[in-house]
């Protein structure tokens, strides 16, 4: 029965991480952006929709349009020539850009634009031409004019100084040209092309520019050439909340590549869907666009005109489904070694059915078991016999490098009824699986390694805290359990009985150990032994002592009851000078923990306040280096201040 449960569970594991792989292959070769741009129901009978769609041409004949869940009839068109477009083009004249062949590369890109302009777009489609460096700079001014473009993108050369060569003023530029597009009535643009991002604006600006671009309800594109200064987190973070799309390479010359991309986009991938809205006027619609299997939901409002990504809340939708960060490479190796693992458990599951045990090695193997072995084992987490083999695995492997012993040994001091094998399969496979939630959340191997490094922490960190209590209160039981005996013995009980007597009158944690002893005992081992055995599993110096005199006295004769007495005296002298010198550290202990959740709880705060200024610690190489010697620090620090204010006594 358990080997076709593990039958079937292998199957379906085979099959879910299958299907997903399939999903991250469909997803890594399906990329097609759409965006729906402009919203116009202002008369529902004639509601257009203007939408960008960059895959196949052919696929948007079979487009298909559902207001408010009903499908409606639509007609799709590439755009009129003669629908007015601006185009504001920002041109970053860093030393990378120039230095690459970047520069020229899109200067050379950008005039090509201008002059394969036919038709009615020779007059519709306006440039203007930005220069980036330590300011930014109109060299022109919106026109449809090609020898004053040509001669306008001619003038964009590098930086004159070298102090500007290393600066880029984006944010000051795309608010430029924001303000800019705010004025005309055509289809709003903007064509960044950078290979630093922005290091020149002061706080606030990148706010201002995001708010021009808004204003003017202008699509983002950028061109960016990979670099080792390049911060393209707040640039994808512009492109992502006003459309677009973001194109990067690591050669310079081939940035004129991507800026013809990204006006082939503008020029040619634009279409024009018409239907009838039969949602009344002034309530609010939800359309859904699907071309090629690509989808995106927009919401407007019948009888109005909506312009722009963040009026519009689009919703895109791949056609493959799941986490985006899956559909790329190293969402592929990590399909392909979970569908690995599900294969083998498949076999496994498989080998079990066709291998089974006779009767009478099913009759015999209770008795084979060590005592108690099957109460441990139904009130096990452990269940299938796939998870079982793996539980003896990581045992094995535990005791060749001495971490089961630790282990059994940290979880009876926390009082944690888990067998040390079945504890340290499920830590390991859940530092696993948070790690690999982490890669997929954050789409960074950095949010995936802080995940898993807390997730391998806080299980070790509750267990020592569990100890810790329990031992505390351990030892403050201590002094009273000793009086106790000491007047159990008085009243004419032998040692075992009066740890029994005892035994049932004090509380857990004590009352619970001191059983345990009397039980092992009666099993037959020796009370001094046993005695020892508690002291060792709770770490107490203290105990041992009293068992240390409870031996010694055993041994050479005297009177146990005034020992037991003069020795819970000293606990008593030594539980006070704890707690004074517990009061006298807490303000060291205040600090250390204030320091230590001060810099994450800031972090937070942050992260909710301004995410884009922030995230540059996780998108970036320099970034990464700063958290991860911080995150450093910390626990060095923590470490140092716990180490002075820890006091042995």
């Amino acid at each position: 029965m358990r080997a076709r449960r593990t039958l079937g569970a292998g199957a379906l594991l085979a099959l879910v991480v299958v299907s997903a792989l399939s999903v991250a292959t469909a997803g890594a070769q399906t990329r097609s952006l759409l965006v729906v741009r402009e919203a116009d129901t202002v008369d529902p009978a004639q509601s257009r929709l203007q939408f960008l769609y960059t895959g196949d041409r052919g696929e948007v004949g079979a487009a298909t349009l559902k207001e408010n869940g009903q499908r409606v009839d639509v007609s799709v068109a590439p755009l009129p020539d003669s629908t007015p477009i601006d185009v504001a083009l920002l041109f970053d004249t860093s030393e990378p850009m120039d230095t690459s062949g970047a520069l020229v590369a899109a200067k050379d890109a950008a005039k090509q634009w201008v002059r394969n302009r036919a038709g009615g777009q020779k007059q519709s489609m306006r440039f203007a031409i930005y220069t980036m460096s330590d300011t930014a700079t109109n060299l022109q001014g919106f026109t449809a004019d090609e020898a004053r473009l040509l001669s306008a993108i001619d003038r964009v050369g590098p930086a004159r100084t070298e102090a500007a060569s290393r600066k880029t003023a984006l944010w000051k530029a795309l608010r430029l040209a924001g303000d800019d597009l705010a004025e005309k009535k055509g289809q709003a643009n903007i064509v960044v092309m950078t290979a630093q991002g922005d290091n020149v604006g002061p706080a606030g600006e990148d706010a201002a520019a995001r708010g021009a671009i808004g204003n003017s309800n202008a699509m983002v594109f950028a061109a960016e050439f990979t670099n080792p200064r390049l911060n393209d987190g707040p640039i994808r973070a512009i492109v992502d909340r006003f459309g677009g799309t973001v194109l990067a390479t690591d050669e310079g010359p081939q940035m004129g590549e991507l800026v013809g991309s990204v006006g082939e986009m503008i020029s040619q991938q634009q279409y024009l869907a018409r239907y009838r809205s039969e949602v009344p006027v002034g309530n609010v619609a939800e359309l859904t666009l699907e071309v090629g299997g690509t989808s995106t939901a927009v919401d407007t409002v019948i009888g109005a005109l909506t312009v722009g990504k963040p009026a519009l809340q689009p919703a895109v939708t791949e056609s493959s489904g799941g986490i985006a960060f899956l559909q790329g490479g190293l969402g592929l190796a990590i399909g392909i070694v979970l569908a690995l693992v599900a294969v083998g458990g498949l076999a496994y599951g498989l080998t079990l059915v066709v291998v089974k045990d006779d009767g009478l090695s099913a009759v015999l193997r209770p008795y084979a078991e060590p005592m108690g072995e099957d109460d441990a084992e139904n009130d096990s987490f452990v269940r299938t016999p796939l998870v079982q083999r793996a539980v003896e695995i990581t045992e094995q492997v535990a005791a060749d490098r001495g971490l089961l012993a630790t282990t059994e040994n940290a979880l009876e001091r926390a009082n944690l009824p888990l067998r040390a094998g079945e504890a340290l399969f499920f830590y390991v496979a859940l530092v696993v699986v948070v790690t690999v939630l982490g890669l997929a959340w954050f789409g960074s191997l950095v949010g995936g390694l802080i995940l898993g490094a807390l997730a391998a922490i806080i299980p070790i960190a509750a267990v020592r805290i569990m100890a810790g209590l329990r031992k505390k209160k351990f030892m403050s039981q201590l002094p009273d359990t000793l009086q106790l005996l000491s007047g159990t013995l008085k009243a004419g009980y032998s040692l075992m009985q009066g740890v029994e007597a005892v035994s049932q009158e004090v509380e857990d944690p004590m009352g619970t150990e001191l059983r345990r002893v009397v039980t092992e005992a009666r099993l037959g081992r020796p009370l001094e032994e046993a005695l020892e055995g508690t002291a060792e599993r709770m770490d107490s110096n203290d105990f041992s002592w009293a068992v240390m005199a409870i031996r010694i006295q055993r041994e050479v004769g005297g009177n146990l009851s005034e020992l037991l007495l003069t020795v819970a005296e000293t606990m008593t002298a030594r539980e006070r000078l704890r707690r004074d010198v517990a009061a006298l550290t807490a303000e060291g202990r205040v600090s250390a923990m204030v320091l230590a959740i001060l810099p994450i709880g800031l972090a937070l705060a942050m992260y909710v306040l301004n995410p884009e200024y922030i995230s540059r610690l996780f998108n970036t190489g320099l970034g990464n280096v700063l958290l991860g010697g911080a995150i450093v620090s910390m626990v060095i620090g923590f470490a140092w201040m716990k180490k002075i204010i820890d006091i042995e006594i």
